[in-house]
């Protein structure tokens, strides 16, 4: 199995420097290894896309390419319709501030950003359930990094609504996209941008597309997107 730097490295070669064309049936070939033939190894694959794509996204004229991909075709109509919607910038459905009712976070989360950065590194419980509530997507950065920090810690910040798209972006570019629960906490949270949230459903099993399509708090989108992904695999 290659080296997930490996392959995120080449995806994003794909994307960069190759023909809009060659990138799209790339991806279009993944989505469909994993969703029709359940290849586990196109299901890694496709998570390290949906990590990529936060990085790319701040990328000096990736998103100027969006429009060549969008108009690239795949071998069907079904597979042209869920690769495209890869490049996509859709914003939340929702976009909030997160408040914290616990006395001590409400003090930890007001101290200045170089006090809680230095905090997130340390591997003190106090602090870091206090640091779940920052307002800072630098801290999350760390936090999500800190080998003190627990599968349940992830899920408290990618569930958390209201929120903003940049405080939950840092645990979709980190490793713990690895773990099920985690991606779909984040696609199931109205928070997150919706293309985020459509990409990251592409490697989601078929009971968590299921669960996304009847969410009534989610945009129909993604409702809709995650009933294709559904039927695509023959549900």
């Amino acid at each position: 199995m290659d080296d997930p730097s490996l392959v995120q490295a080449r995806f994003q070669r794909m994307l960069l420097d190759a023909p809009e064309p060659v990138g799209f049936e790339y991806i279009a070939d993944c989505i469909h290894k994993y969703l029709r033939l359940r290849d586990e190894i196109a299901c890694r694959d496709l998570i390290l896309l949906s990590r990529l794509f936060v990085v790319l996204n701040n990328h000096p004229f990736f998103k100027d390419k969006f429009r060549d991909f969008y108009e690239c075709e795949a071998s069907n109509e079904d597979l042209t319709f869920i690769t495209r919607n890869c490049f996509t910038d859709y914003p939340a459905t929702r976009v909030g501030s997160p408040i914290s009712d616990a006395q001590n976070a409400q003090t930890l989360v007001s101290l200045p950003l170089g006090v809680q950065k230095a905090y997130a590194r340390e591997h003190s419980r106090n602090h870091h359930e206090a640091l779940l509530h920052t307002p800072w997507p630098q801290v999350v950065e760390i936090l999500v990094q800190n080998s003190s920090i627990q599968e349940r810690d992830i899920l408290n910040m990618a569930s958390r609504k209201p929120t903003q798209n940049a405080l939950i972006e840092p645990i979709l570019a980190s490793h713990w996209t690895s773990r099920v629960e985690v991606r779909f906490a984040l696609a199931a949270n109205p928070c997150l941008n919706v293309s985020h949230a459509m990409r990251l459903s592409l490697s989601l099993p078929p009971s968590k597309l299921k669960i996304l399509s009847e969410l009534p708090e989610l945009h129909i989108s993604i409702r809709s997107y995650a009933q294709k992904l559904m039927n695509y695999m023959n549900l």
